[in-house]
């Protein structure tokens, strides 16, 4: 139809995003639907609240990581579901598994079978389980996972998903059989001291996948993923190890290292770790941009203010924001999309200089489908600018 941008068909790849969302949303609506069956509506609604009154912050702060490239808000959201509910399910039901196969098949006891559970059995299986969504982007949707700052962003959603479920559940469970105040100190434990855990577990899982995709070395590639899913599991079973412990010893030292210990000696380092390796390669990665952007500028696909305005994210918003008080919702539309079109394309540029191709169901986001809707849009926004003068 005129006034559309040229499309270049990925059929398959709208099939399997349409399935992984019907998974997450299935999986969601039945691990809540667990959790709700014998709560009272007011222990929901104060569960609820304490579980997903800190979220937004570590939200916040995992996209920050990634100014640069626009992520596909339905991707992040997905990422967010899957850990709420497929790896919750997996995770859960898998633990409780090799529980039931450790007491029957081993005869141990069933304090022994629960250490297992909570010290070896869930952190393999639930880090398996997050990390299942990452593995997807990794190996399917590799349009959308360039480097470690994706890695991380989207590994520390997966991860955010589940703390989110997994604190509700235990806020449950105080209310239900320890009262208000127990569950107040609680929160203080999971919500605010340790509520970035699963986040980073699963956003180290990201970092060993970001590797593997970005880096020209096979023996770093072939390292890096296992690596990081490898440190996931060991923080996530240092943490549950030292709790198990605190609990069955009533050790007040052991207490200590819970309280103070692991949340300010590994959790807020390796937050700042994160940091650092994400700001370090989304400098690295708005290098590439703005050398490849040039190249644009010379084959007219981009104009010379692109180059300053697209690789700092704040003249981008605020050249938006102009577009749209001066011409209106479809220029800001219009603008918008041109800038994402034009990172991505910039990404791709880097990606094709290191002999990277995607594979034919990811066509439409290949660089000869980018350039012709960039083409499309800078025409279609010129005219709207024209008609604006006129």
């Amino acid at each position: 139809m005129p006034g559309e941008a040229p499309r270049v068909g990925a059929p398959l790849w709208n099939v399997v995003v349409g399935c992984l969302g019907g998974l997450v949303v299935l999986s969601t609506c039945c691990i809540v639907s667990v959790l709700l069956l014998e709560a009272s509506p007011a222990a929901v609604l104060m569960g609820g609240v304490l579980a997903v009154v800190v979220a937004p912050f570590y939200a916040v702060f995992l996209l920050w990581l990634d100014p640069l490239e626009h992520e596909p808000p339905w991707l992040l959201l997905i990422a967010l579901l899957w850990g709420a509910g497929v790896a919750t399910l997996v995770g859960g039901f898998s633990t409780l598994g090799l529980n039931v196969i450790a007491r029957g098949l081993f005869g141990v006891s069933e304090t022994i079978a629960d250490g297992l559970g909570s010290v070896i059995f869930a952190p393999v299986t639930e880090e398996f389980a997050k990390g299942a969504f990452l593995l997807f982007l990794f190996a399917f949707a590799r349009h959308e996972f360039d480097d470690v700052v994706d890695g991380i962003v989207y590994g520390g959603l997966v991860g955010l998903g589940f703390a989110v479920v997994e604190d509700f559940a235990y806020y449950l469970t105080a209310l239900a059989t320890e009262g208000l105040a127990a569950t107040g100190a609680l929160f203080v434990i999971r919500g605010l001291l340790t509520g970035f855990g699963h986040p980073f577990y699963t956003a180290l899982t990201g970092l060993g996948c970001g590797l593997a995709r970005s880096t020209r070395s096979g023996f770093l590639r072939a390292l890096a993923l296992p690596g990081g899913l490898a440190a996931a599991i060991f923080f996530h079973a240092l943490w549950n190890g030292l709790t198990v412990a605190a609990a069955a010893t009533e050790s007040v030292a052991l207490v200590l290292v819970v309280l103070i210990g692991y949340p300010f000696g590994i959790l807020l380092p390796g937050a700042l770790t994160l940091t650092l390796v994400a700001i370090v390669a989304a400098r690295q990665r708005r290098r590439d941009v703005y050398r490849y952007l040039e190249e644009g500028v010379r084959e007219g696909l981009a104009h010379v203010d692109d180059l300053e305005t697209l690789t700092h994210p704040w003249r981008r918003r605020a050249r938006q924001v102009r577009v749209l008080m001066t011409l209106g919702w479809r220029a800001f539309w219009l603008r918008r999309r041109l800038d994402i079109a034009l990172v991505d394309w910039g990404y791709r540029r880097w990606h094709r200089a290191r002999g990277d191709r995607l594979p034919r169901y990811l066509a439409a986001f290949e660089l000869e489908a980018l350039e012709m809707r960039i083409r499309h849009w800078r025409a279609e926004l010129g005219r709207l600018q024209v008609t604006k003068v006129s």
